[in-house]
């Protein structure tokens, strides 16, 4: 028993290990530039490090001949920038934000010096994109559990986004960008697709996978002038980038509570309001296996809703049942005599269909019925069925 217990926990190591490696392959984030000297004049070969603030994970590129650098595609994050080159003081530029599908423009100046000496600048990246022509908006982690979501789905915060409007009807949900149907929008997770192939849309929605918005680190909606790359939309894409471990423990538990208490009654409702109660409970957790190294990322998502529905329909009247039309606008005719040279039945007298004229088979199911509890021929039953 120990020993299949210690090959499972190595079996989910590895796994683990391997979806961190597959992940690492998304390209999510960049960052280039140019290193120069103090007179503008490129240094080429200079070591350009990229450090994960959050893991502590290293990558390492070096400046052409044109004194150009350009990192491996970079999880989202902060970052710590570091370049060495021979007969200057190492530059720092630290408090680096990367976010979704960015690639950030840092250009480095360096100073004349030994290696030992460091300059240490800390600076954000900016704001303005020149990289690239897309139009759309990244809606960090913060931003979704602040506002208030009902139901907790990240694709409303869509609604933020230049373009992007509600759509109206539809079973696939979501958001119209540029005028298009939902259907044309396109959705992938940490670079993956994720959108759903059944016409019909039997789940309601268009992804396939709908992650916890406390399992997001953030997510991109683009609505114009996206790369070749997102293929598939005529409409807009959306990009989610999972959250992963860091080399410090992180977590959340929630539950969320709605119930009949604060809403309004319904117009139609008999009596008191019908039962509501939703429960949207759970968590998430993540940090090392092996600090600098290997790292775990997990959540859970419930949803547990208990409600009934106002029905508001026409039933006979216990006058009707025993064959009492009297109250009814139109004529009941009675079968048994119809003529063929008119073509027409005779009406029952008084609209009353006698009681032997009753099939007994009938007779017993309409005991079934129950009574109308308001007055009237018509919506004359109202009920809360669960």
């Amino acid at each position: 028993m120990e020993s299949s217990a210690r090959n499972a926990w190595k079996m989910l190591v590895l796994f683990l290990v391997l979806c961190s490696a597959g992940l690492a392959q998304i390209e999510t984030a960049r960052i280039t530039g140019t290193v120069a000297d103090s007179t503008g004049a490129v240094v080429p070969g200079a070591k350009v490090g990229f450090i994960h603030v959050g893991t502590g994970q290293e990558f390492l590129v070096e400046s052409n001949a044109e004194g150009v650098y350009r990192s491996v595609p970079l999880r989202i994050g902060e970052y710590r920038l570091e370049v060495e080159a021979d007969g200057f003081k190492k530059a720092v530029r630290s408090g680096i934000v990367l976010e979704l599908q960015q690639t950030a423009v840092i250009d480095i100046s360096l100073e004349l010096g030994a290696l030992t000496e460091v300059v240490d600048v800390t600076a954000a990246a900016p704001l303005l994109e020149t990289t690239d022509a897309a139009q759309g908006q990244v809606i960090n982690n913060q931003r979704m559990t602040d506002m208030p979501l009902n139901g907790r789905d990240y694709i409303q915060l869509a609604l933020l986004s230049a373009g992007a409007v509600r759509s109206i009807g539809g079973r696939f949900g979501g958001y119209s960008a540029g005028g298009q149907r939902t259907t044309q929008n396109n959705y992938t997770l940490d670079g993956i697709d994720n959108n759903g192939i059944q016409i019909a849309a039997q789940g309601r929605r268009a992804e396939v996978v709908k992650p916890s918005i406390d399992a997001i680190e953030e997510f991109k909606i683009s609505t114009n002038a996206y790369g070749a790359e997102s293929g598939r939309a005529l409409g807009g894409t959306v990009n989610v980038s999972i959250k992963s471990g860091s080399n410090d423990f992180h977590g959340t538990v929630f539950e969320f509570l709605r119930n009949d208490t604060l809403d309004a009654k319904n117009f139609f409702d008999p009596g008191e309001k019908p039962p509501f109660k939703r429960n949207q409970y759970g968590f998430a957790f993540g940090g090392p296996i092996r600090k600098n190294s290997t790292f775990f990322f997990g959540d859970y998502e419930g949803t547990k809703i208990r409600e009934s529905a106002t029905f508001n329909e026409t039933i006979p009247t216990q006058a009707q049942l025993g064959g009492d039309f009297s109250g009814v606008p139109q004529t009941i005719h009675d079968p048994a005599t119809y003529n063929p040279d008119t073509k027409l039945r005779d009406p029952f007298p008084n609209n009353i269909i006698p009681s032997n004229r009753i099939d007994s088979v009938a007779r017993k199911a309409s005991a079934f019925y129950p009574a109308p509890n308001d007055s009237g021929l018509t919506n004359n039953w109202r009920a809360n069925a669960p």
